[in-house]
């Protein structure tokens, strides 16, 4: 049967010694209850579980690290998109990508990480500046932007796509996984790349944290006292794209504005201060990377990008009840306790 994009191999067979595998390699042993689960076993789920933290194989670590990194990478970076209003450019960044994968193979002839990754870069710089650059017009409206460089870019990737599944070079296979995230494909030297990119984003938001934080909460304000506001928009384009292009490999083009949306908008509902959010969005993320890991660990099939978007949301749904700052229950408990004041003020 074929394994679905983006899903963890199985544990059953023996672990391919060549390709996105290290070559010290070996055979992994059969177990009893290695299969598919059946009727939800309790016992074999958490069996499964603690055989994925064990880290007892190569591909369950290295999935786990780079879920874990694109999460919280994807968290700080959308944070500073969600608070100021351009939620979906990272959603069109992420689609624009795809031309860039497919013209960096067509360019190349083979599936190098480097060329494709440097491709999706180009592109994803290229539609978010594209989309900078239509809104400024006034004829067109930020939104209508974001859709005009999404479809066009998702489109253009699309038809690459296409015509490169149907070429003769044989070295085709396994581009699908841009559309859907493949963490178990990813390497040694992947991580420590997404490591050192997530490090690097993370100092220079340390240093620029008071222009950014100006320009996200009023952007008229940090122009009048001389802030470089377009330069300060170029770099969160390139974060932007950075985070996007990192996140491609594990989540997959569609999948990417998810984690760059929901985790920051979940940390909203938690903590009313900026350095409170993008931390909280960071550590949101990084746990749906590695609980979304730890099910496409247990249940074979599942691929880890939708199990990391499904632990956001249910993260987020959760926030959105309990959360201190916006939940609706806290929010209704300070209601009612207003009204008592304000009833035992009048008495």
């Amino acid at each position: 049967m074929a394994q679905p994009p983006g899903s963890l191999p199985p544990r059953t067979c023996a672990r391919p010694t060549e390709g996105i595998w290290p070559s010290s390699t070996r055979r992994v042993r059969s177990r009893p209850w290695s299969r598919t689960m059946a009727g939800g076993s309790e016992s074999v789920f958490w069996q499964r579980a603690l055989e994925f933290f064990a880290m007892q194989y190569d591909f369950a670590l290295y999935a786990l690290v780079a879920a874990v990194l694109v999460g919280a990478i994807c968290g700080l970076v959308g944070t500073f998109m969600v608070l100021r209003g351009m939620s979906l450019v990272g959603d069109a960044a992420g689609h624009a990508t795809l031309p860039g994968v497919g013209v960096a193979f067509l360019l190349t002839g083979t599936k190098s990480a480097p060329a494709l990754l440097l491709g999706a870069m180009a592109s994803a710089v290229l539609g978010a500046m594209t989309i900078t650059w239509l809104s400024r017009g006034p004829k067109v409206r930020p939104e209508a932007a974001i859709g005009i460089v999404l479809s066009t870019f998702f489109g253009l990737g699309i038809v690459l796509l296409s015509y490169i599944q149907t070429s003769p070079t044989g070295q085709q296979s396994g581009l699908s996984d841009y559309l859907f995230g493949n963490a178990a494909a990813v390497t040694p030297a992947q991580i420590w790349v997404v490591g050192g990119a997530g490090l690097l984003l993370s100092m220079l938001v340390v240093v620029f944290y008071r222009p950014l934080s100006l320009m996200v909460f009023d952007e008229r304000f940090a122009r009048s006292i001389g802030l470089p506001t377009q330069w300060l928009e170029l770099g969160l384009m390139s974060a932007l794209a950075v985070a996007v292009v990192l996140s491609i490999q594990a989540v997959g083009v569609i999948l990417v504005a998810a984690m760059l949306i929901i985790p920051p908008s979940a940390a909203r509902l938690i903590s009313g201060r900026l350095v409170g959010v993008m931390v909280g969005a960071m550590v949101i993320g990084a746990l749906s990377g590695a609980l979304g890991a730890m099910l496409s660990y247990i249940y074979e099939g599942v691929s880890t990008g939708p199990a990391m978007v499904l632990v956001a949301v249910t993260i987020f749904g959760f926030a959105l009840v309990f959360g201190p700052v916006g939940g609706a229950l806290p929010s209704a408990i300070r209601r009612v306790r207003a009204r008592s004041l304000a009833a035992g003020g009048a008495l």
